[in-house]
């Protein structure tokens, strides 16, 4: 893997266990969704070992996640990615055939990729295909979520398609859970409008004054979402949004976990 030994881990710790996210690899306005997707990543660790293929890697945000319980590591992207290309080992289109061996990984993670993908089909049984038999695929996607990365955003799954398209592509499904809620969906609208507003507001700037404000601007975007996400997490609070079922049903996205059919 390709310039990431040097990173210095950044931690985030909360009272219910520690939970680490490269800064560097999250737009400040997607802050919260990306403690709430990790929160349910952080229970897959099990499922993590061996050669792990990170396909849209973009920079690379669950590296400090997954880091320690893999041996080796392959990011894959496209070569017209959005994102800095320093960290991808791999250029491929992930619309056509890997350019990887079958059998070749223990577990691939496809995080916030699947709803950029045309041809969904395809990629899943092409990540079969370099999978070994007992290897997993982690995969996660937004559902109430802004339009991104255009014109590349071409879908958003439910867990019934997303159950469906998995056993048509030939896994076992091993877990399938969402993440965040009614409330965690108005946090992170929220969060994308301010940030959006901010923006605007320091373009009247000088350009060395605007880039000081937007870094206060982005700090304490990202602490207000480290805030709420704290308060979201509290027992009572939890037991309430689920009693009113604003949890399953109005989530952010879902995390699905697969094995190949033997």
């Amino acid at each position: 893997m390709k310039n990431l030994q040097a990173w210095q881990p950044s931690k985030i710790y909360f009272k219910r266990g520690k939970i680490r996210v490269n800064p560097q690899g999250v737009a400040a306005s997607s802050f919260y969704i990306t403690l709430e997707m990790l929160q349910i990543l952080q229970s897959c660790q099990t499922y993590l070992g061996g050669h792990l293929v990170d396909l849209g890697c973009g920079n690379v945000p669950f590296y400090l996640w997954y880091k320690d319980y893999v041996q080796q590591v392959t990011c894959v992207d496209w070569p017209s990615t959005l994102h800095r290309q320093r960290h991808i080992d791999i250029f491929a289109d992930l619309n056509q055939a890997l350019p990887l061996g079958s059998d070749s990984a223990n577990c691939v993670l496809l995080t916030s990729v699947l709803e950029h993908i045309h041809n969904p089909h395809l990629l899943l049984r092409e990540i079969n295909r370099i999978l070994t038999k007992d290897g997993y695929l982690i995969l996660s996607v937004p559902f109430f979520y802004h339009l991104h990365e255009q014109p590349f955003d071409y879908y958003r799954y439910t867990p019934h398609g997303l159950k469906f398209l998995a056993q048509q592509s030939g896994f076992e499904i091993v877990k399938l859970h969402h993440y965040g809620s009614a409330f965690g969906v108005l946090i992170d609208i929220s969060a994308k409008v301010v940030d959006v507003c901010l923006r605007s507001v320091f373009k009247v700037f000088p350009k060395p004054l605007a880039m000081i404000f937007r870094k206060g601007g982005d700090f304490c975007l990202i602490q207000l979402q480290r805030l709420l996400f704290c308060f979201f997490q509290q027992k009572l609070i939890v037991k309430l949004i689920n009693r009113l079922n604003l949890s399953s049903r109005m989530a952010l996205g879902y995390v699905l976990v697969a094995t190949p059919v033997s």
